[in-house]
């Protein structure tokens, strides 16, 4: 039977859900966290390997001698050299489109959150302001509708489409900037250049690949075209931002605030510029960890080893 490895188990099944199906298909070994010393001698004999963030690169490969499949518990595989792996003819696989409803519905739970200020209201209210307030309705700060605003999107994969079919839902109009020059079919979706999306978003959605042509594509040189009551929004890849330019941006309010799921470094240090700045909401990269996609994961893993083992692999990157 072939010897199946998980490297770094832990943010895929913390617990609440089952290896079994992935266990049938051979001999399986799971860990929630590796060492780079204790992944070298965890995969001497390992056949497939499962990694959802553990870096394999050229060097780490020659201590897998027996290795066919690398199998990414994830769509991004920047942490994997595919040029390696295919030099020792080693398979290496991804997973796409487990977590589209679960990041679209992240990226409106936390526009919705800077908007209605759910959190903000619920302290006061339990701090006493509203019982020692003179009218039945005790607003502390201004709560706009999202209907009639300009919702844009960077990208326009499957998680855009989803982000745009609900934005459209809550009465926006959606403007999309993407790469193919494939014309948009959706009924109300405009398609625009990027320096329209940048200068008439209200919200501006990130849902692109992370690329050459995409580093740092928000920086000064964008943020300067946007309007200063813009909420900027990613839960895409960290890696789209220039940080340090869109901490300045949100320190002199150029725009009305950053909601971020994603960042360059993960996790992020503990001094790290973002954490002082009012305007500027954090998540700790969870739009896609939902329970029912981490199961949808799990099981494209499983289908993913499965058709590989019967000569009908799946989800090829190279």
């Amino acid at each position: 039977m072939a010897k199946i490895v998980a490297l770094d188990g832990y943010t895929l099944n913390p617990g609440d859900l089952s290896w079994d199906g992935i266990a049938m298909l051979g001999t399986l070994e799971v860990y929630n966290r590796s060492t780079l010393l204790q992944a070298q001698d965890r995969v001497v004999d390992t056949d497939i390997l499962i990694v959802n963030k553990f870096e394999i690169d050229e060097s780490f490969l020659s201590h897998c001698p027996s290795l066919k499949l690398v199998c990414i518990s994830a769509t991004g595989y920047n942490n994997v050299d595919i040029e390696a792996c295919k030099k020792l003819n080693i398979k290496v696989c991804n997973v796409r489109n487990y977590s589209t409803t679960g990041v679209a519905q992240h990226t409106f739970a936390m526009l919705l959150h800077w908007l209605n200020q759910v959190g903000k209201h619920n302290n006061l209210v339990k701090k006493g302001y509203w019982s020692i307030c003179p009218d039945f309705s005790f607003t502390a700060s201004p709560i706009e509708e999202l209907s009639g605003k300009i919702f844009g999107i960077l990208g326009y994969g499957d998680i855009g489409k989803r982000v745009a079919l609900i934005a459209s839902a809550f009465g926006m109009n959606v403007i999309v900037c993407r790469k193919s020059d494939k014309p948009i079919h959706e009924e109300g979706i405009q398609k625009v250049d990027l320096d329209t999306l940048f200068q008439e978003s209200d919200f501006l959605s990130l849902h692109a690949n992370l690329d050459d042509s995409t580093h740092e594509i928000i920086s000064k040189a964008s943020l300067t075209k946007m309007k200063e009551s813009a909420i900027l929004i990613n839960t895409s890849r960290g890696g789209l931002i220039n940080e340090i330019d869109l901490a300045e941006c949100l320190i002199e309010e150029n725009i009305a605030a950053a909601l971020l799921d994603v960042l360059t470094e993960e996790p992020a240090p503990l001094n790290h510029p973002f954490y002082q700045i009012r305007n500027c909401k954090i998540t700790p990269h969870l739009a896609w960890a939902s329970v029912q996609s981490r199961a949808r994961l799990m099981k494209s893993l499983e289908e993913n080893i499965a058709g590989f083992l019967s000569g009908n692999p799946k989800n090829l990157i190279n």
